[in-house]
């Protein structure tokens, strides 16, 4: 069974990753592609965040692939327990009891070992005719990967329960990293805007995805640059030409030379194909915002 395309969109926190996670999946709906989005923010979290309000009447057909979700590991320990103990009263004790509740949250790795487990299942789930009962697969996978620090402990977990643990959940460990570590299962778009801390931990993720992981990086995804950032040089030039016109201009030439510089030493520490995402501005809402995103972000090409 083939697998689905898992998308990945890391980075540093506040760099927009979700924002452009759920561009990325609509715009696939959109060509008639069932997406699924797993978000890193518990959904009513992401609403007051990112809106989709008014999906069903913008994009009938869209709305139809596209799915966003948000994988809690608790809740997965959860039914493993009600699995092995089916008796109500049993498990329920089990699940509340200060002992089990305690082990969860400082076993380490244990949460992020049971959300790649279902990240990858979620990632195989792909029928060739399009159907499979209860579980229809999905032909994009996108995962808003949490800040650089959060999302490396998670993939490290898969490779630490093989190498520390014996046994079932040893070898479960080495199924997850090497699946996680197959650049045919994976596209990594590390976003930054032209910030020195978000390009710094960018360099690093790329770093470390392809030394520890061997995932290289599919493209770069600078988001929110002005337009000075692509400005041809005789553009910049009239631009130059009007710097001291006022204080507003003059902070906009003075920006736009700071991000082509740091565009510039990106492009020569990561030599990688980008894709340079503008600051929009006057969207009527977040579902038109999403959808002019979308219509910038052709990733297609790097498949």
């Amino acid at each position: 069974m083939a697998s689905s395309r898992l998308i990945i969109f890391c980075g540093k926190g506040g760099v927009g990753k979700t924002t452009l996670s759920l561009a990325a999946g609509l715009r696939h709906a959109v060509e008639g592609h069932r997406v699924l989005v797993v978000s890193s923010h518990p959904l009513p979290e992401l609403a007051l965040a990112v809106s989709l309000e008014g999906l069903s009447a913008r994009f009938p057909s869209a709305s139809k692939n596209f799915f966003v979700i948000y994988i809690d590991p608790r809740d997965l320990i959860a039914d493993l327990v009600r699995q092995y103990f089916p008796v109500p009263m049993m498990s329920d004790r089990i699940l509340k009891s200060a002992i089990f509740m305690n082990l969860i949250e400082v076993a380490p790795g244990l949460k992020e070992f049971f959300f790649l487990g279902r990240l990858q299942e979620l990632a195989e789930r792909k029928n060739d005719d399009g159907t499979s009962g209860s579980l229809p697969g999905y032909d994009y996978l996108i995962w808003d990967a949490p800040a650089t620090g959060h999302f490396l402990a998670t993939l490290r977990s898969a490779k630490n329960f093989e190498v520390f643990l014996s046994g079932p959940l040893a070898t479960a460990g080495a199924q997850l990293h090497r699946f996680f570590s197959n650049p045919e299962n994976i596209q990594l778009f590390p976003v930054t805007p032209l910030e020195e801390m978000a390009i710094a931990e960018t360099v690093e993720t790329a770093q470390v995805m392809s030394g520890e992981f061997d995932i290289p990086c599919s493209a770069v995804l600078i988001n929110s640059a002005s337009p000075m950032c692509t400005a041809t040089p005789a553009e910049m030039a009239l631009a130059e030409s009007l710097r001291d016109s006022s204080p507003a201009m003059r902070f906009a030439v003075e920006r736009g030379w700071i991000e082509r510089e740091r565009r510039a030493e990106l492009a020569a520490v990561l030599p990688l194909p980008e894709v340079v995402i503008p600051r929009l501005t006057h969207c009527a809402n977040d579902l038109d915002l999403l959808a002019r995103l979308g219509e910038r972000m052709d990733l297609s090409q790097f498949s």
